[in-house]
């Protein structure tokens, strides 16, 4: 073995933020079709629920067609990118773990290359397919109709509490709307009869899904390679049961000492249990150690004091700290919602309220120095969505630029080889070559545009045994052959040049290779 070295470093932070990017992107979903029921209740105003309320509650009934339509695209839209987004950080950024893990841990055995990995390729397919699958039907079937839910009840129970004289029509669709504000879109109830919140539901999904993809892509090339030993990350806050492993080398087995490092079995703090080491909403990471060949990293200021029992005592500060955020970021998503109803009271209400909050904040964090102020995580939202398809879009773009490079590579090999075929004349516009021509020799069909449309091949008698057609004629189920159409005539003519037989099939390899100067871009 090489002398020993840290464990292999991962950007942890970063790739946990764009789950949770994502993960906002369904949140912000939720917001913006809230908007939308709210718009068009109080479109055009409350004098007719005043005036004639059952009149107005039939108007808005006779609306919720054209609103289900708006908010179909708005979810297809969203849940389209988000899903993109998911499957990229499952399957893309998981393989990279585990591949950058695996070799690491090869080096420091002093073995060979990591190998084929198609085996994880299908796992992290199968984790990505089943997380989607799971969001993917509670949002484009059960959140339209939870949507519609809403907008029919805010009309109904404004109705109800205008003819009964509760509220005047301003105060009974404010009143109202705010009440389904705060339930938001339901549609998912747990085994223990909660109900969730559609988006809330989504990030648990997204939550569990990446942690469970990351720890699995960096534990699953030890378990191959037949090491049970595990570096144990150290935080500022932890749990109970996971403070006193942190900065420790752990082991999915019995405990013991090997090269002088002891090493604590993580089923002697629970592992396994949702309460217990690594458990439910543990931040914590294992990172594949050989004692021996690896030592533990150094820690950074902000960690390498903090005792067990400091640990324990700051999650429960930041617990109260994450608790004050959360409601500081509800009383803007309702600040908002009053500013759309247009109703001072309501604004005047939540300005008061999270300035309040602010300042219980900031006088909080001012306490325990080591907490931090992250006020993105007291926003309103910062459209997650935009940031996303941007990302998304420039994958694609990337993905193009690659695969042009790869077969302009190929181009390039073709040329230098001599395989591309020799044009020895060229015809323009409707007219192909015909049956005949000078014997052994190419000639090329362009259109009046200089696109190149095909190819006419003749034999040592000077008559066509091929076209090579580099289109479908725009009849693709006439011509469902190659990537874009492309294909071959097969020609037949005897020898005094009586048409015998045509026949149509695919572009051979060669055939391929030696016009590549056309098909390299296909």
């Amino acid at each position: 073995m090489s002398k020993k070295r840290p464990p292999i470093q991962f950007n942890d932070e970063q790739l946990l933020l764009q789950a949770s990017n994502v993960a906002d992107i369904y949140h912000q979903l939720a917001l913006d079709l809230f908007d939308n029921v709210v718009e068009r209740v109080t479109e055009r105003g409350t004098v007719y629920l005043d005036k004639q309320p059952y009149i107005w509650q039939l108007e808005k009934m006779q609306q919720m067609h054209m609103l289900n339509k708006e908010n179909l695209k708005l979810i297809s839209e969203r849940s389209g990118v988000a899903e993109e987004q998911l499957r990229h950080i499952v399957e893309n950024e998981g393989l990279k773990l585990y591949t950058d893990t695996k070799q690491q841990l090869l080096e420091d055995l002093g073995r060979g290359s990591a190998g084929n990995s198609n085996h994880i390729q299908e796992i992290l397919a199968d984790y990505a397919s089943q997380s989607i699958g799971d969001i993917h039907n509670l949002i484009n079937t059960t959140l339209p109709m939870s949507v519609i839910g809403a907008y029919k009840g805010i009309v109904e129970q404004s109705v109800a509490r205008v003819v009964t004289g509760l509220s005047t029509a301003d105060k009974a669709i404010s009143d109202t709307v705010m009440q389904w504000q705060e339930k938001g879109f339901q549609g998912f109830k747990d085994r223990g009869g909660r109900n969730w919140k559609i988006d809330n539901y989504a990030r648990t999904v997204i939550k569990t899904t990446t942690y469970r993809t990351y720890r699995e892509m960096r534990t699953r090339p030890a378990e191959e390679l037949g090491i049970d030993t595990f570096y144990f990350s150290k935080k500022s806050s932890a749990r109970k049961s996971c403070a006193p492993l942190q900065h420790h080398v752990v082991t999915t087995g019995h405990a013991r000492t090997e090269h002088g490092e002891h090493i604590l079995a993580l089923s002697d703090y629970g592992y396994g249990r949702p309460e217990g080491c690594l458990g439910v909403n543990c931040g914590h990471m294992l990172t594949p150690f050989i004692p021996g060949a690896n030592y533990k990293p150094d820690l950074g200021e902000d960690v390498d004091s903090v005792s067990p029992e400091q640990a324990i005592e700051n999650a429960n500060a930041e617990a109260k700290q994450r608790a004050l955020e959360r409601s500081i970021r509800a009383n803007k998503e309702k600040l908002h919602v009053a500013e759309k109803l247009g109703d001072d009271d309501l604004i005047n209400k939540y300005k008061s309220k999270i300035g309040t909050q602010k300042a219980a904040l900031k006088d909080y964090i001012d306490k325990h120095p080591f907490l931090k102020r992250n006020e993105a995580r007291e926003k309103y939202y910062d459209d997650p969505y935009t940031k996303a398809k941007q990302e998304v879009k420039l994958r694609e773009e990337q993905k193009k630029a690659r695969e042009l490079a790869t077969k302009r590579a190929e181009l390039d090999k073709a040329v230098k080889s001599g395989k591309i075929v020799s044009v020895s004349g060229v015809t323009v516009g409707h007219t192909p070559p015909g049956k005949a021509g000078e014997p052994n020799s190419v000639v090329q069909h362009n259109a009046t545009n200089g696109d190149v449309l095909g190819r006419t091949y003749y034999d040592d008698r000077g008559y066509k045994v091929k076209d090579i057609h580099f289109t479908n004629h725009k009849q693709p189920d006439k011509h469902p052959y190659g990537k874009k159409g492309e294909h071959v005539h097969d020609f037949v003519f005897d020898d005094d040049g009586k048409f015998i037989s045509r026949t149509t099939r695919e572009l051979t390899n060669n055939e391929r290779e030696e016009n590549l100067d056309i098909l390299w871009r296909y």
